[in-house]
C-alpha cells in the first residue's frame, strides 16, 4: 500500500527506538514532517539529523509521556 503523507506532519512518541522509530521513518519516507519525541534525547536528536540528511523534515523533541506536565511543555533540551 502506498500512502502520501506530503504536507501533513506526524507526531511520534518513543521515537528513540523500536517500533516508534520505525513508525517516524515510514512516516518522513511517505512525505510528513515528523517530531520525534523521546525520554532520550541523544537518539532522536541523531535520528532527526539522518532524516534531515536524507532530505527528510524531522525535529528532536525530549518528552516523557509518562510525565504529564512534560507532554503539556516538550522540550527540545534535557
Amino acid at each position: 500500500m502506498n500512502v502520501s503523507f506530503d504536507n501533513q506532519v506526524a507526531f511520534v512518541t518513543g521515537a528513540g527506538s523500536g517500533l516508534g522509530l520505525a513508525t517516524a521513518r515510514a512516516f518522513a519516507e511517505a512525505g510528513a514532517a515528523v517530531a520525534l519525541a523521546d525520554r532520550d534525547l541523544d537518539a532522536v536528536q541523531a535520528e532527526a539529523e539522518k532524516q534531515t540528511a536524507a532530505g527528510h523534515q524531522a525535529i528532536a523533541l525530549r518528552c516523557d509521556v509518562a510525565v504529564e506536565s512534560e507532554v503539556a511543555t516538550p522540550s527540545s533540551r534535557p
